[in-house]
């Protein structure tokens, strides 16, 4: 690829995304919005702009214990909505149930903070398992025809993608195949009962499978989804960063020709 060792392995901690040591076994093990909180860092009745303020989150499951692990997706913005401006923070996963954030403050005025978990740390374990799995989500139909119109043979049959870790997603002599010269691509399509695999015409939509269990698809309710969370409300007073400090301003003459 081009890079060393090295800087392949500190790409893949970069990219690193901390979980659970196991996978849990009731929904009252996962984070919960409800209880989860973030809280401003030695809040003041005043800030200047350029200043940094600190973000803390802590994530509980829903008995309200502290979770032991972090992976949380959480999302934090500061906003003004009269202004309509906003800038998000960089979440650091301190992989103990807590997480910080660290706001520069770019606009004079008015300030408030606001966290989202976008994803609990067992919902992501779930999209990595299926991301790096080769379960076929959406499935194709594949239609073959031979023959004369008025004795014309058709059949319809699955095709998919041929990929994930095991190379297909039908196993032995099963099917045939159609490789996409400029990308390499593998078409896989399920052998017709009785015509040849160059008689395929054309393809198209078939449907979509949803792959989680019941128990995955309770971690991906709506109402612990994409869910804001609790924390300080408290509206931030921003003032400028010349403000009561002492500096000073010169100002130049503006000459206009005679």
């Amino acid at each position: 690829m081009g890079i060393s060792d090295e800087e392949w392995e500190r790409l893949q901690k970069v990219i690193e995304w901390p979980g659970p040591d196991q996978e849990i076994t009731h929904l009252n093990q996962s984070t919960s919005p409800v209880h989860s909180s973030f809280s401003v860092v030695g809040l003041k009745e005043s800030y200047k702009v350029g200043e940094k303020i600190s973000v803390t989150i802590t994530a509980r499951d829903h008995n309200k214990n502290l979770k032991r692990y972090g992976g949380d997706f959480f999302k934090a913005k500061l906003f003004n909505s009269e202004l309509k401006a906003s800038v998000y923070g960089e979440v650091v996963d301190h992989r103990n149930g807590t997480y910080s954030v660290n706001f520069l403050l770019p606009w004079e005025g008015q300030a408030q903070v606001f966290v989202r978990l976008e994803h609990s740390s067992e919902v992501v374990q779930i999209l990595k398992k299926y991301r790096d799995s080769s379960f076929p989500r959406t499935h194709y139909q594949g239609y073959f025809e031979s023959g004369p119109s008025k004795t014309r043979i058709r059949e319809v049959v699955e095709c998919n993608l041929k990929w994930g870790a095991d190379g297909s997603w039908r196993k032995g002599n099963c099917c045939c195949e159609y490789k996409d010269i400029r990308t390499g691509t593998v078409w896989q399509c399920e052998r017709p009962k009785t015509l040849s695999c160059d008689k395929l015409v054309h393809h198209s939509y078939g449907r979509l499978e949803n792959p989680l269990n019941p128990f995955e698809q309770q971690l991906f309710a709506a109402k612990l989804t994409n869910v804001a969370i609790s924390g300080d409300k408290k509206i931030l007073n921003v003032l400028s960063s010349t403000a009561a400090n002492g500096m000073f301003t010169i100002s130049f003459p503006v000459w206009k020709e005679a």
